[in-house]
């Protein structure tokens, strides 16, 4: 079930990218038609891949009006200190929110596909999990950036 599971999640969160809003209104047996499976299918990659911990809230209403609606949390704003790189350069600080904001203004403008925007948030929400120094987090996300190879 892994393939299809990635395959709806993949399918909901190209959806997600697609609104300016920071949620979706879904109808699960729509969906399910449209991905060929089971509206319990659906139901399964919500709980598990669409969780609060990982970001997401999910509202759901069974029965024949019934419909899914999948937010963004959007982490609070913290009060946090900028990072100076060196003492010469301005404060610097860069968020997911921001992160997210850039990838999306990058499909807007075909400059990324959908996949590869996911793939980049990823990558990006890894290296917030994984490494505390905001300092060595912007230098890593600029060198991905000044990397990239976008269309255009």
């Amino acid at each position: 079930m892994s393939v299809l599971a990635d395959k709806i999640e993949q399918f909901i969160l190209h959806k997600l990218l697609e609104e300016e809003e920071e949620n979706i209104i879904l109808r699960r047996n729509e969906l399910a038609d449209e991905l060929d499976c089971a509206p319990s299918q659906i139901s399964y990659v919500l709980s598990t891949r669409f969780s609060n911990d990982k970001g997401y809230l999910v509202e759901s209403r069974r029965g024949s009006g019934g419909f899914v609606r999948i937010i963004r949390l959007t982490p609070k704003k913290q009060d946090r200190t900028p990072v100076l790189l060196q003492e010469r350069l301005p404060a610097v600080s860069i968020t997911m929110e921001d992160l997210d904001g850039l990838l999306y203004r990058l499909i807007k403008n075909h400059r990324l596909t959908n996949n590869e925007a996911i793939l980049m948030h990823y990558t990006f929400d890894a290296l917030y999990k994984e490494v505390d120094s905001e300092a060595k987090r912007l230098a890593v996300i600029s060198r991905i950036l000044k990397h990239l190879n976008l269309r255009g």
